[in-house]
């Protein structure tokens, strides 16, 4: 028996001998992973023993066991580098380091760029990490995409990303966060992600960001072909505060957590009632105390009544009226509800760090603004900061909209839009496009001793904000049909606040405390117009239209940049005015009536297709009688739904694009309407006189000036080349001429018409006469109008330009110029502003190349002479060498 163990013992023993000699050839130990073959890689595993390094001594080990056992190096050697020369040591980081995904799976050598993770409960869970490498390797774009067939997706990483979603929820030129996009042939899909809150802009430095109080963005798009014409997209979009130590957003996080620093006791809420159409100053807010009511519940459940308990507010402003009091024009009725007021304290069920909600019942008429505030909802100083709850419809006075309004008081949590969109292409020449969106502003009653918080969106019974807009469109032949109607309620929103690091967030500052969905990019440029936290630089160089070369710079003052500065306009700069008219001649449709053409306008509002506040239809049928010559008839109607103004209109349409090899170019424009407009339009403009190194915007007021108005607006251009001769003509002429009685007139200030006139004669013959070529000039220019752009602006003037330019190549880049210029400036309505001018000017200009750049070089003089009628000649002069590289 005993012989018989002897014998089994052998043989395992040799098996486990072979076993190990075998094995011993293929492992690697942990250095590598488990293998868990092609093409999946190496899987993490903890340190292992190699029973080839073991060895029973009691010497010191002077090497690792990998080493020992794959490499069979010694435990100690004399080092000789005599043959086998000494080689430096290697960073083992050259190549970066090595990642693994969750599962363990070896993912790659080499550098993260970017890494934006959260865990919650956690102090500081929410970790951002942008390499240096995302800007200087990648230039601020990281993307990994996959495709095959029908099928295909990418992830965009990126710092100034390009993202629209739809007009009314989400449309950014600079997004700063991730973007993941499907598409199929009939299915696309689009998710959004950022933490706006500090989204690491080009890089993080290397380090990682760490955050507890934090601004999450999430949104999406998900839209499909339901046939080869119809498709149907639906839309969400989502910012919220998030607070790592709590884990409230595991219930809905659309609705947002409190930060660290709103979730503390308030000690009073204050709600403030104004005139919802101050101007009038008549029928404001009308508050009624004997009905309304405050209902406060605690975290026990309990709930008291304010009247109840014998609590309500301290009361100041407003002026009494019959059963109520009023906030008319610029009074206010101020409600401040205390919650350390002693009949609160004594009657209360519970003391106030136990209040967990707090519901308002206000009953309210006529032109009426609810506003409220607390002790924590402040701005950096420390102030208290109102923010609107809701407003009157319409502009009633006479208290025949008194109502109850509900509404319970929270700190903003959340803005949270969801929608729709549906298309139509071209069925049977018919297309259609509309879009339907509703907003919830989620606000939470803090309690630091809840983990979940009352949430509240609205007001009672409205929740939600609506916004909407279709627009339908046809041709059959030489017919055009056109019509659209939006609605965009007050409310609606697409701004949210932002917090700081510690949980502050500044409710006032528009700067730094709002991040918006729908940036205000008039320009259509990189760059947002409105200075937000996600944008602070702002852009100030603004000017919708004036940009058509796309460089950044007014085509009226070309010359101009920030390297060197022009802050005359090209259209009033010698030799360059020949070529370069003003503004005011500029043509187009003035749809809102504020005397500038919609394209050109710039504001500061989010870029809807259509004003907040705003509901109403436009409609219109157009015929062409040639393919040059359009006559189009249509009518529009727009009122404010938070009051009574509103935007009627009738109007007929002529314009003509005509081009012919005999006659020329031939351009009309006239468009005649009957309008009832007191809507206000306020715009911000960039003077033509400002550099673009320092310009500012100005605001320009709307002058109000179409309430009871025939409005004309008429341009014709003609442009002709007869041989060497160049021929071209223009007139714009604006009227708004007042329907209204002399007496209303004289109350709102206004003349019996306001107009611009103008009218622009060129012409120019260039002819080469031996090794000159000659261009004479000649440009009439005659202005009368009662006020501008810019403003009331009284001016009636004739302006007479002659000059000439002699050119004169030689050599092989060289151009010798030499001009003269007279204008003659006659100023009808005032002798002062009257001059003759003569300016002369001589240029060397030299291209030729040098180290591979194209060099330019420019040396001369201008000198020019003013002559005033009423006081002494000036004169200036300018000389200069400059010299240009460039690579084209």
């Amino acid at each position: 028996m005993r012989s018989g163990y002897l014998a089994a013992w052998a043989v395992l023993s040799a098996l486990v001998f072979q076993i190990g000699s075998s094995a011993a050839r293929d492992d690697y130990g942990a250095r590598i992973g488990e293998s868990l073959g092609a093409p999946l890689p190496g899987r993490t595993q903890g340190p292992i023993v190699l029973v080839n390094a073991v060895d029973p001594a009691l010497r010191r080990w002077y090497v690792n066991q990998e080493l020992f056992h794959e490499y069979q190096w010694q435990q100690w050697e004399y080092t000789n580098y005599a043959r086998s020369l000494y080689q430096r040591y290697v960073d083992i980081r050259l190549e970066g380091d090595s990642f693994y995904d969750i599962y363990g799976n070896f993912v790659t050598r080499g550098f993260l760029i970017y890494n934006n993770a959260q865990d919650r409960p956690a102090q500081f869970g929410n970790t951002l990490f942008k390499s240096t490498r995302f800007d200087n390797w990648f230039s601020n774009v990281v993307i990994a995409q996959d495709k095959k067939g029908q099928y295909g997706y990418a992830l965009t990483v990126s710092s100034e990303l390009n993202t629209t979603l739809t007009p009314l929820t989400f449309r950014k030129p600079t997004f700063d966060g991730v973007q993941f996009d499907i598409a199929t042939d009939r299915v696309e899909g689009t998710v959004l992600y950022s933490r706006i809150s500090n989204p690491g802009g080009e890089s993080t430095a290397d380090l990682e960001l760490q955050r507890t109080n934090n601004t999450i963005l999430v949104g999406g798009r998900l839209q499909g072909q339901l046939t080869d014409f119809a498709i149907l997209g639906l839309t969400m979009i989502n910012a919220h505060q998030s607070n790592t130590l709590s884990d409230e957003l595991a219930g809905n996080p659309f609705k947002g957590g409190l930060t660290i620093d709103q979730n503390q006791t308030i000690d009073f809420v204050e709600v403030v009632l104004r005139d919802d159409s101050p101007g009038d100053g008549m029928g404001g807010a009308a508050f009624f105390e004997s009905g309304s009511d405050v209902v406060i519940t605690y975290t026990d459940g309990t709930v008291d009544r304010g009247t109840d308990i014998g609590f309500g507010p301290a009361i100041s402003g407003g002026f009494q009226r019959a059963g109520f009091l009023a906030a008319d024009g610029t009074e206010e009725i101020r409600l401040k509800y205390d919650f350390d007021n002693p009949r609160f304290t004594a009657n209360a069920s519970a003391p106030k760090d136990s209040i967990m909600q707090v519901e308002f019942e206000l009953v309210v008429g006529n032109d009426y603004q609810i506003w409220a505030t607390s002790n924590r909802q402040i701005n950096r100083q420390g102030q208290t900061v109102l923010l609107l709850i809701e407003r009157a419809a319409g502009n009633v006075q006479d208290v025949s909209n008194i109502r109850t309004v509900g509404f319970e008081y929270g700190l903003p949590t959340a803005t949270h839009i969801m929608g729709a969109t549906f298309e139509l292409l071209d069925v049977h020449g018919f297309n259609f496009y509309g879009e339907a969106d509703l907003n919830w502003n989620y606000r939470k009653f803090p309690n630091q001793n809840l983990a979940r918080h009352s949430t509240s969106s609205g007001t009672a019974g409205e929740p939600y904000r609506p916004a909407w807009f279709i627009n339908a469109w046809k041709r059959a032949g030489p017919v055009s049909l056109f019509a659209e109607a939006f609605g965009m309620d007050p409310h609606y929103n697409t701004t949210t606040f932002v917090t700081a690091g510690n949980g502050q967030i500044d409710y006032e500052s528009p700067r730094r405390g709002l991040v918006e969905f729908v940036d205000d990019n008039d320009d259509h440029d990189r760059f947002p117009d409105n200075v937000r936290f996600d944008f602070l630089p702002g852009d100030d160089r603004v000017f919708p239209g004036w940009d058509q070369n796309n460089d950044f710079i007014p085509d009226f003052n070309q010359n101009d940049n920030a390297v060197r500065a022009n802050r005359r306009p090209d259209y009033d700069e010698p030799f360059l005015r020949f070529d370069v008219d003003r503004p005011e001649f500029l043509f187009g449709v003035d749809m809102n009536n504020n005397f500038w053409v919609d394209q050109f306008e710039n504001d500061d509002q989010p870029d809807y297709p259509y004003r907040k506040d705003h509901r109403g239809f436009n409609v219109y049928a157009a015929y062409d009688l040639t393919p040059e010559l359009q006559i189009a008839g249509g009518a529009m109607r727009e009122h404010l739904i938070s009051s009574d103004q509103k935007n009627e209109q009738y109007y007929a349409l002529v314009k003509m694009d005509g081009s012919s090899a005999r006659w020329g170019d031939f351009k009309l424009f006239e468009m005649s309407k009957r309008v009832e407009d007191d809507i206000p339009n306020r715009l911000l403009q960039w003077l033509p006189s400002q550099s673009i190194d320092g310009g500012t915007l100005t605001q320009v007021e709307d002058p109000m000036l179409a309430r009871d108005t025939w409005v004309n607006h008429l341009f014709v251009g003609h442009k002709v080349h007869i041989g060497r001769t160049k021929v071209e003509t223009r007139m714009n002429y604006t009227l708004f001429h007042q329907l209204m009685d002399e007496r209303t007139r004289t109350e709102l200030d206004l003349r019996k018409s306001d107009f611009f006139f103008g009218a622009i004669n060129k012409v120019k013959h260039r002819r080469q006469i031996g090794v000159l070529t000659i261009e004479p000039r000649w440009k009439s220019e005659f202005l009368k109008q009662t006020r501008g752009l810019f403003g009331e602006e009284k001016r009636e003037q004739l302006r007479e330009l002659f000059s000439v330019i002699v050119e004169m190549d030689f050599l092989t880049g060289s151009t010798l110029q030499g001009g003269l210029e007279y204008l003659w400036n006659e100023d009808f309505a005032d002798d002062a502003n009257d001059f003759r001018s003569v300016s002369l000017g001589l240029q060397l200009t030299n291209r030729s190349t040098y180290l591979g750049y194209k060099i330019v070089a420019l040396a001369g003089m201008r000198l020019r002479t003013r002559d005033f009628e009423l006081s002494d000649a000036v004169t200036t002069n300018t000389t200069f060498v400059s010299v240009f590289a460039g690579l084209n």
